[in-house]
């Protein structure tokens, strides 16, 4: 059957289907995620992937091949591979380590940054991936927000935009759909969204010339798919705590008709605390798509998210106008599909050098890294003996699986790499402490400090001279007025470290 003719013949079922974007768990395909496949032979619309279904290229390069296959109209085969901290392929043995968005960013080079994502481009290509969920357009203006940070491109409106640029745009030429988040702006939350839902008081007014800023911008380059945010802004839902994912003011009223965006509009996923605490799944869905939501995510696809669909073919059969709607966003998907040659049966052949293309990545590296402050303890070679302390990436969100340390690149000096939990309190601060004494000088290395007040705590228990080191958070650098040195890297992954440890060496 060709495939007009099957599209034509789609059940409203069917329909609906292609609406959802659905994960799972596993690398393979059993008896333990088998929805997964069940749901996508009823028309599912794509899938997510996450770390849990990556073990390697290979094995995520068949896997995908497989869903596709048994999939009536080609699947979104979706990620969120934002670089650095947000980083689903981090299981892989021999992978490409990426920077964060704001350490991209602090090179100051859109080449920089164009030439980072054409690396990503081609890895997520050769796995089969056509839709990535980047890049992030918030503009991060609260120094305690805790789930954006880094993975913002930086703290600046301006700079959002003009880096944002060679993102979205280096992905779009490679025929992966960029999808700019999270709309309009999660930059000022105060709490994660994954727990429950920020509301954000701000007027219209500084709300578009901060944070709407950058997805207006990227509309009028024509980018094809924006995320909204489960979060409440009182500048469109004032009267009501309403999540802008569920708002048709945030949605059809504003990004649809004041802003003219012809988009793919995609729900974060519903199954973050931002909606579960506060709706139940169908009622979230009718919403939604009422307010103009094209495509929803669902981390899992268990039983009760399957029966959502039929729980909605069900709620259209009585409801013409969400027929309408769901009419609507479908042939939206269709048109998008269509245009980044989702229907074509050739694809272009992928070939990875991993290494070479690391190679490129850690030269950007080592540009990201600023020297805020140079002091008496840099360059290292007046350091005799020195203590690393660094916070213990197995409590950071994904950077768990990265081995890559400080100490690990300095090896020549006389020096012990020491490494504290993340928000340490009283006693292992008395701990460090008593080890200090054996040591000239302290290399210390923060993680967004003014989240987790304990580094605070241990960097003023310090008497020794410091060098100063924001991994994390750029805003970390507030608190280090009485440091000797201080530097920025806004990545803790193995490639920013390594660079560290050449300035740390050659800084003049």
């Amino acid at each position: 059957m060709d495939i007009q003719k099957k599209i034509n013949s789609l059940t409203l079922k069917e329909k609906i289907a292609q609406m959802f974007i659905m994960g799972f768990s596993g690398s393979v395909i059993n008896d333990d995620n088998i929805n997964i496949l069940k749901v996508i032979k009823s028309g599912l619309g794509g899938i997510i992937f996450f770390a849990d279904n990556i073990e390697s290229h290979d094995q995520i390069k068949n896997l995908i091949t497989d869903l596709q296959n048994a999939a009536s109209i080609p699947l979104f085969t979706s990620i969120d591979q934002e670089g650095g901290l947000v980083e689903r392929t981090i299981n892989i043995k021999e992978r490409t380590d990426y920077l964060t968005p704001m350490a991209l960013a602090s090179t100051g080079n859109p080449d920089n940054i164009k030439l980072h994502t054409h690396i990503m481009t081609q890895e997520l290509k050769y796995i089969g991936i056509n839709m990535n969920f980047t890049p992030v357009l918030d503009v991060n203006t609260n120094q305690n927000n805790p789930v954006i940070g880094i993975r913002a491109l930086s703290n600046n409106t301006d700079e959002v935009i003009k880096f944002s640029k060679s993102v979205y745009k280096t992905f779009q030429e490679n025929d992966i759909i960029p999808v700019g988040k999270h709309f309009p702006g999660h930059g000022e939350a105060g709490i994660d969204s994954h727990i429950d839902m920020p509301s954000i008081e701000m007027d219209i007014d500084k709300l578009e010339e901060i944070h709407i800023k950058p997805f207006k911008t990227a509309i009028q380059n024509n980018l094809d798919a924006i995320m909204i945010a489960h979060v409440n802004y009182s500048a469109f839902n004032k009267d009501s705590k309403i999540p802008a994912s569920l708002s048709k003011e945030v949605i059809t009223d504003y990004l649809k008709d004041k802003l003219d965006f012809k988009g793919l509009i995609i729900s974060d996923d519903m199954d973050m605390g931002g909606i579960t605490k506060h709706y139940d799944h169908i009622e979230a869905c009718i919403m939604a798509i009422n307010a103009g939501v094209d495509l929803f995510i669902f981390r899992d696809s268990s039983d009760e998210n399957l029966e959502l669909i039929d729980k909605l073919v069900m709620a259209a059969n009585n409801n013409a106008v969400l027929e309408d709607r769901i009419n609507e966003s479908f042939n939206k998907i269709l048109k998008f599909k269509e245009k980044y040659s989702f229907f074509a049966k050739e694809q272009a052949s992928i070939t990875l050098n991993i290494k070479e293309n690391q190679s490129k990545i850690d030269k950007i590296a080592l540009e990201s890294i600023k020297v805020i402050k140079k002091g008496d303890l840099l360059p290292l070679e007046s350091c005799k003996n020195f203590l690393i302390l660094s916070p213990d990436k197995s409590q950071i969100f994904n950077y768990s699986k990265d081995k890559g340390s400080l100490g690990e690149f300095l090896k020549s000096y006389f020096c012990k790499e020491l490494f504290y939990s993340l928000n340490p309190e009283r006693l292992e601060i008395q701990s460090i402490k008593q080890k200090l004494e054996n040591f000239d000088s302290i290399i210390f290395l923060s993680y967004n400090a003014l989240i987790n007040q304990g580094q605070i705590e241990l960097l003023n228990s310090i008497i020794l001279p410091v060098i100063a080191v924001a991994v994390g958070s750029p805003y970390d650098v507030e608190i280090f007025d009485k440091a000797d040195s201080i530097i920025q890297t806004c990545c803790y992954k193995r490639s920013s470290l390594m660079a560290l440890a050449m300035i740390l060496n050659e800084v003049e």
